[in-house]
């Protein structure tokens, strides 16, 4: 008996090793963003945001590195030669390319993201509109480290119908299947307040075979992301029945799209079923919240999805771009690879259902905020 614990006491020790203080640890960089561009010759240059911890404190400096090389492995040594500290990735928040470096080729890039044993898979992956130095070295009114922020930023845009967000895991997932396709964040660098800057989400750029060919605005982004169940939360804007040049706005409580595809004849369908359940969130002007309007409210709702989902795959099946995973759809259904071009003979219908809560709102009560 003795022996056994014996054996375990050591496994535990071998199993649960740590750093014993701070010596450790403020020997390290630890970095929150990456960011990727490239130089005259399409050779990678590499931005990196780090955190050095501060012995015998909770607190941290803020420090940017660039590296250059032929490969992105060849510009992460050069940074380490230059620096006194070991870089470590495993905290990295996100994977940013600049436009540049996107139209170029991510795929000239992407290996070493996913090879590396210390880089996660859970960092969002964007396309930087703008200046890496600018992006890693700006002050905000919301936190010091840029790679943190964007990382809540893109946590945040779940919660708008609009926004548009991938992580590496999903990029290298979808740039393997289907027309390999991608659709990632786009990201850009705008004054503030006072001397403050801010970086918003710019829409979605798309992503073919690793090539970035176009983008999708923030406003096409809500009728692409009910397509692709890609709703939780967010609003919609709809015509007060009442008054023609006031809105209300509905907060989406929940959505989901349910997807299906038919072959008939000669045609394939691609049907998909949305169904929203929202609240009134806000109302200009004024409303009677009786079952006419709420019914209006209803079917402006319903009409607006719909809109929004035929206006971007009408312009995307023009561009014969698949930007919706329909070759995937085909082919989980069907067994078998679709033609190439499949998004050109498809035929998208639509169905839309939405409902809605008056929440504390009595029936026949008149709201006269703004009369």
């Amino acid at each position: 008996m003795k022996k056994i614990a014996l054996c375990l006491i050591i496994m535990c020790s071998l199993i649960f090793t740590g750093c014993f203080n701070y010596k450790d640890i403020n020997k390290l960089v630890f970095s929150i963003a990456l960011v990727v561009d490239i130089n005259e010759y399409n050779n990678p240059v590499l931005y990196i945001e780090g955190f050095r911890p501060m012995e015998g404190t909770t607190e941290g400096q803020k420090v940017i590195f660039k590296g250059e090389g032929k490969t992105i492995f060849e510009a992460l040594r050069s940074i380490n030669l230059g620096s006194s500290y070991k870089l470590n990735l495993n905290q990295n928040k996100i994977i940013a390319f600049t436009q540049k470096a996107a139209e170029y080729g991510i795929g000239n890039f992407i290996d070493f993201f996913d090879r590396d044993q210390e880089l996660l898979v859970r960092p969002y992956v964007c396309v930087l509109i703008g200046d890496p130095e600018e992006l890693l070295s700006m002050k905000s009114s919301e936190g010091e480290y840029t790679g943190i922020y964007v990382d809540r930023l893109l946590d945040n845009i779940a919660s708008s119908s609009r926004g548009i967000f991938r992580s590496i895991n999903d990029y290298n997932n979808q740039r393997l299947i289907g027309d390999k396709v991608n659709v990632v964040s786009m990201i850009e660098v705008k004054k503030d307040v006072g001397e403050f800057k801010k970086i918003f989400v710019n829409g979605g750029a798309i992503i073919k075979n690793d090539k970035m060919i176009g983008s999708i605005s923030i406003e096409e982004g809500q009728g692409f992301n009910f397509l692709m169940n890609n709703v939780a939360f967010g609003t919609l804007e709809v015509t007060n029945p009442e008054y023609k040049d006031a809105f209300v706005t509905l907060e989406i409580l929940n959505s989901k799209t349910n997807t299906n595809i038919k072959q008939e004849d000669n045609k394939v369908k691609l049907i998909k079923d949305i169904k929203v359940n929202t609240v009134l969130g806000c109302v200009q002007k004024g409303l009677i919240i009786n079952d006419k309007n709420l019914k209006q409210l209803k079917e402006n709702a319903e009409s607006n999805i719909r809109k929004a989902c035929y206006q971007i795959f009408d312009k995307y099946k023009e561009k014969g771009l698949d930007i919706f995973d329909i070759q995937e759809e085909y082919l989980r259904k069907f067994r078998k690879e679709p033609e190439e071009d499949i998004i050109k003979d498809i035929e998208l219908l639509v169905n839309v259902e939405v409902s809605i809560e008056s929440g504390n709102d009595t029936i026949d009560f008149i709201n006269v905020n703004g009369k």
